[in-house]
């Protein structure tokens, strides 16, 4: 996946960032740290697909009924009965639900499919989103150029390491070769 983002960088970044922004949140925010990324495009572009990600959801919801049939619903044990509670749920806690399916990783599709079916208003439904989106990715990047910036450190560190552990290595080699060569000498001699 690094090499698709380094190669085709913002391009490939819209379709990851609708279908998984978070984790190409972090990514993103790493490749910052090297160079690959312009910080404020990275991060624009992230939200709006992520915006994007949640609108797709909302519709699949709001047209699935429509598309699915009753067929599909039961499958997934969705009935009229669950679909009042989860209306009433949306109406008293519309924030909080959407946040839990945001944030809650395998809850999140079916939280914002839901949104969609329960006809919860759209542009509520935007704004929480976006807002969500907006600080999600905030963290998110953060968190890649934090460990992005340790990354490169540590990759220091290492290199450092490697090296003092090579020259240690090549030191015991000459030192077990020496010692061998001195003992094959003196066994020389004693014949």
């Amino acid at each position: 996946m690094m090499e698709l983002l380094i190669t085709y960088k913002y391009l490939i970044v819209v379709p990851l960032a609708i279908i998984e922004g978070p984790i190409i949140s972090v990514i993103s925010g790493f490749l910052t740290t090297l160079g690959v990324f312009n910080l404020p495009l990275v991060f624009l572009v992230l939200v709006l697909g992520d915006i994007v990600g949640d609108a797709i959801q909302y519709s699949l919801g709001y047209c699935g009924k429509r598309f699915c049939g009753k067929k599909v619903l039961n499958y997934f044990k969705v009935n009229d009965e669950n679909l009042e509670k989860a209306k009433i749920y949306f109406s008293k806690n519309h924030t909080k639900a959407i946040i839990a399916s945001k944030l809650m990783y395998g809850v999140g599709f079916f939280g914002l499919v839901a949104a969609g079916m329960l006809r919860v208003p759209y542009p509520r439904y935007f704004k929480t989103c976006a807002i969500i989106s907006v600080i999600q990715s905030t963290v998110m990047v953060t968190a890649g150029i934090f460990f992005g910036q340790a990354y490169v450190v540590i990759g220091k560190y290492f290199d450092y390491y490697a090296a003092i552990t090579s020259v240690v290595a090549l030191f015991i080699v000459f030192f077990i070769l020496f010692r061998k060569y001195k003992n094959k000498v003196a066994k020389k001699i004693e014949l």
